[in-house]
């Protein structure tokens, strides 16, 4: 089952489809239609007794699953099935932290933000559609559909790609255990990318190009 990774949209998708409004689900569980809206925008937690009232009354034969699907959304992992489709779906894309990625090492994390591992993206049988645009934050030319061909080659490229990065700067493979090391990178990248504009400041444009490309390199190669 796909979802954005939060209670509050879960239950509203859970809701909209039995159909119930608000007041109807509202009335049936025991509270008012203002909090069980707070609950779907994510601007109140619901209590254990209250998701296992939600549950039952959107999935009253648990065909669809959704007290464990709750309880995993708000972090609540005691007594939840391993096997359950939501569960292994958040472990495999990345989602769902685990206690040796986990700082917290007392229980499974639920990350705050969205993310997927790309493994996941490229080794499931997904559509997968990307925007051409004119730039990285530029206009949305059009959007196409990737052939699966195309994204094998690609998931190749990425992976030589992080490999050849890796060789340069090994202490990235710690960048899961140690949330400071991506920090750490991004402020070298930034002080390169800083060092290579003040470059640019002080070249005399009249330098032919072969004296340019010398003066922008260092020994610690900042192109």
């Amino acid at each position: 089952m796909q979802n954005d990774g939060t209670i509050g949209s879960s239950i509203k998708k859970a809701r909209k489809k039995y159909p119930y409004t608000l007041e109807e689900l509202g009335k049936k569980i025991g509270v008012t239609h203002a909090f069980l809206s707070r609950v779907e925008n994510n601007k109140a937690t619901p209590s254990d007794e209250l998701l296992e009232k939600i549950a039952g009354a959107l999935d009253p034969f648990n065909s669809a699953d959704l007290l464990n699907e709750f309880k995993i959304l708000t972090g609540k992992f005691k007594d939840i099935d391993k096997n359950n489709e939501v569960y292994k779906e958040l472990k495999a894309s990345g989602r769902l932290e685990m206690l040796q990625y986990n700082h917290d090492k007392s229980k499974p994390l639920l990350v705050d933000k969205p993310y997927y591992k790309l493994n996941f993206l490229f080794e499931n049988d997904y559509r997968v559609f990307y925007d051409l645009k004119t730039s990285i934050l530029g206009e949305n030319i059009a959007t196409i559909e990737i052939p699966p061909s195309m994204l094998d080659d690609i998931y190749k490229k990425i992976n030589l790609t992080i490999i050849e990065h890796i060789k340069e700067h090994p202490y990235i493979l710690k960048s899961i255990e140690d949330s400071s090391v991506l920090n750490d990178y991004l402020d070298k990248e930034q002080q390169k990318h800083d060092e290579l504009i003040e470059h640019v400041k002080y070249m005399n444009l009249n330098d032919s190009m072969e004296k340019l490309m010398s003066k922008l390199v260092k020994e610690d190669d900042l192109l």
